[in-house]
């Protein structure tokens, strides 16, 4: 009887599984299958075949010494094992030689190329920086010869057209004058928004209440220097201006239309990266550094 046929018959007269014999040798099943068909080939190696059948034969209650023994013709031996790793050694070796051949005679091809490559790069720049030169002293001697000498009364009269010149330009800034002023005027007469933090938020999302006057037309933009959520609404709990989601440097900046409501309420989760403004002026956050605000802008 083969070892393995006899180690198959010794786990069944035990009633033992080859799944539990899996779990109690730790040797995975398709190994067990082998062992018991003495494909032996199958194995990782010499030195696993005979561990594994010693184990087997342990697991199963016969004597591990003694079926190695009985059955030693049937297992490989070292020379067959060393054979082979021999040959494997011998392939890999020549394998690596073949690459390094190729490598060796593919090195100097490159190097010459990139020698070649390289002096006509460096008779290039020489050539561009000849021709260079060449162009300058072309362009020095044509401007020496574009010279044009004046007349003495070419120039004077020259001279008193500039005058007449600079005293039209005095008379029109004179006469401008009225005008700036006008400007100055109307300037002074555009409204000022005015910001007032009525109530100030607490908690991890605060809300902080505003009361912005002078603006008659306000107009609202958010913009952002980072990812944030962002919920507007207006007036508060009314409609949403913009669709409640995470924006982007790439969304900014974002206009809102208030329409005829004279309020608007701004959520957002990344308050340092977020600035609110209306009109120029921007709207601060009483805590900078905390991520999660709301704003409760409200227009008299």
């Amino acid at each position: 009887m083969e070892i393995g046929a006899r180690l198959k018959e010794a786990r069944e007269s035990k009633g033992l599984s080859l799944e539990t014999l899996q779990e109690t040798t730790k040797i995975q099943k398709r190994y067990l299958q082998a062992i018991e068909k003495n494909e032996f080939q199958v194995l990782p190696g010499k030195f696993y075949t005979r561990a594994f059948i010693r184990e087997y034969a342990s697991a199963v209650g016969l004597d591990p010494e003694q079926v190695m023994e009985e059955h030693k013709a049937e297992l490989p031996t070292f020379d067959e094992e060393n054979t082979v790793q021999y040959s494997r050694v011998q392939r890999t070796k020549k394998e690596a030689t073949q690459k390094s051949s190729r490598s060796s005679r593919i090195l100097p091809t490159i190097l010459t190329v990139g020698l070649i490559i390289g002096l006509i790069f460096v008779i290039w720049v020489v050539w561009q920086n000849m021709s260079g030169t060449d162009q300058e002293s072309g362009e020095s001697d044509n401007n020496s010869n574009d010279e044009i000498n004046v007349p003495a009364e070419s120039e004077e009269e020259a001279s008193n057209d500039q005058e007449q010149a600079d005293s039209a330009n005095d008379t029109t800034e004179e006469e401008t004058d009225p005008a700036e002023g006008e400007e100055d005027s109307t300037e002074d007469t555009t409204e000022e928004v005015k910001m007032e933090l009525t109530q100030e938020g607490a908690g991890s999302f605060p809300e902080h209440e505003y009361q912005i006057t002078g603006a008659s037309d306000p107009k609202v933009t958010i913009e952002l220097t980072g990812t944030a959520y962002l919920e507007v609404q207006a007036p508060k709990g009314g409609e949403s201006l913009i669709t409640s989601k995470e924006y982007t440097a790439d969304d900014s900046p974002i206009s809102l239309d208030l329409g005829e409501s004279d309020e608007v309420f701004i959520k957002t989760g990344n308050a340092p990266g977020t600035t609110v403004k209306v009109g120029d002026q921007e709207v601060s956050y009483p805590n900078p550094e905390l991520s999660t605000q709301k704003l409760w802008l409200q227009f008299n």
